[in-house]
Parts: C-alpha cells; structure tokens; sequence
C-alpha cells in the first residue's frame, strides 16, 4: 500500500470519527457531518495537519460558543433565524467550501498565496460566526449596520459593539494560529501576511453584515407581527419585505467568504 493511500485513509477516518462524534452531539445533522468529513479530509490531506488544526479551532470553537450562547438567552432569536443550532451541509460548505478551494490549490500549485486564501476564508467564517453567536450575549439591543436602528436579536445585518469585538478577536486568533502553523520563519514578511488575513476575515465579517442588511432575503410573518428570515410557515408563504427571496444566509456567508479571500489575496499580492 502506497504512502499516499495510506495518509488519504488515515485522514478520512479522522475525519469521520470528528463526524460522527459532531453528529451525536448535535451539532451537524447528518448531512452536515458528512460534508464537514468531506471538507475536513480535503484539508488534512492538502494542507496537513497545521492546516487541519487552523480549520478544527474555527469549528470546536464556532460550536461551543453556540452552544453557550443558545443556553444563556433561550428562545432569544426564536422565529427569526431561518436555520437552528445543528448546522447542514450547505452551512458547512458556505462556511468551508472556499477554505477547502485554497487547500486544493494549495496542493496542487503550492505558494504563499494559496495559503493566505485559505486562512482569509476561515479567517472570516470565524470572524463572523463569533461575531454572532457571542453578540447575542450583548445587554444592549443591536443596530442595522446600515440604518444604526434599533433591529431584533439574532436577525441579519444587525450588529453590536460586543459581536463586532468578538468577531475581530476571533480574525485574529485564527490569523495568530496560521502563523504558527504556515510560517517559515519570523521575518517581518509573515507578520505582515498574518496581519492581512485579520483585516481579511474581518472585513468579511463587515461585508456579511452589509450583505444581510441589504440583500438577503427578509419576510413579514403576520402570525409573530415580525420580520423573520424564514420564507414560510406551516405552508404559508410569507410576504418578502426586504432583500432577494433567492439569497439567503447561506449564500451571504459564501459571499462574504469570497470577498474576504479577494480580499487577502489582493493585499498579499503588495508583499509576495
């Protein structure tokens, strides 16, 4: 058996196992695990176990604050988040999908910048997942990032001074990490490479914001007398009342994921 074979099984096992285990504690339903297997393997297998451990420290950590942050304000976002805590596989690749992109580029040209792309993209997922999840604990209501009104928990495009603080917190540990995962040395080239994946991923955690503000898909639910992001209930569709019916968080967390790699990946190009 080759060495290549060998380390592809030994990922996909790993990675099945962190599935599994995700599943059972009910935080990926079953679709979910198995492209969080997929995704997982992918980078494991491309970027090694540096770039493996960069992707478990967004997800371990994504999932416990929401865990926390469900149980500290129970029913706080009720009827107005379209999806609940287990994540599917299409938040699982709007989340990893780009991540799990850069790595195959990686392994395949190599390069700097291919893994500046991919600390950009986890970078942002993480920026904004704890952006969310721990803005959710603020004692002060959240504002439109657009407008600055006042705008109900949990609902899209609002932000607060303690998410948008997590959520740089959260750019820069993932940005801090790469460095100690990527970096060939300690040349002041690195460091500026680790400080443009924190403005990437925070800038992506910004676009996600403005995007959910703008053009993600919003309805009136005449039954809660509230905007929610669920497009129907119990068969009846709701009244879109702001934004694109076709977008919804998902995407939002795509392009945002996207804008923040151009956005790495650009700024990179000054010093590679």
């Amino acid at each position: 058996m080759s060495p290549l074979l060998v380390t592809t099984l030994i990922s996909i096992g790993i990675n099945l196992l962190l599935g599994l285990v995700s599943w059972r504690l009910r935080w990926l339903t079953v679709n979910g695990a198995l492209s969080a297997v997929l995704v997982g393997s992918g980078v494991l297998h491309f970027t090694g176990f540096g770039g493996w451990l960069l992707l478990m420290l967004f997800f371990l950590t994504a999932n416990v604050l929401g865990k926390i942050a469900r149980a500290a304000t129970p029913r706080m976002a009720e009827g107005i988040q379209k999806k609940g805590g287990r994540r599917d596989w299409a938040q699982v690749m709007a989340n990893g999908g780009l991540a799990l992109s850069a790595a195959l580029f990686y392994g395949i040209e190599g390069g700097t910048l291919a893994l500046v792309m991919f600390g950009s993209a986890i970078a942002a997922s993480t920026a904004d997942t704890w952006a969310g999840e721990v803005g959710i604990l603020s004692k002060k209501p959240p504002v439109s990032i657009t407008s600055f009104q006042r705008v109900p928990t949990g609902l899209s495009g609002g932000i607060s001074l303690l998410g948008t603080l997590s959520g740089l917190l959260g750019s820069l540990l993932i940005a801090i990490a790469w460095y100690g995962a990527f970096a060939l040395d300690s040349s002041l080239s690195w460091v500026f490479l680790t400080s443009i994946i924190t403005i990437a991923g925070f800038s992506g955690m910004i676009v996600d914001s403005l995007l959910g503000a703008t053009v993600q898909g919003h309805y009136w639910d005449p039954e809660r007398n509230q905007i929610t992001e669920h497009d129907q209930r119990d068969g009846l569709r709701f009244e879109l009342c702001r934004g694109v019916r076709w977008i919804d968080n998902d995407m939002v967390n795509f392009l945002s994921n996207a804008i923040a790699v151009l956005i790495g990946s650009g700024l990179s190009l000054i010093i590679l």
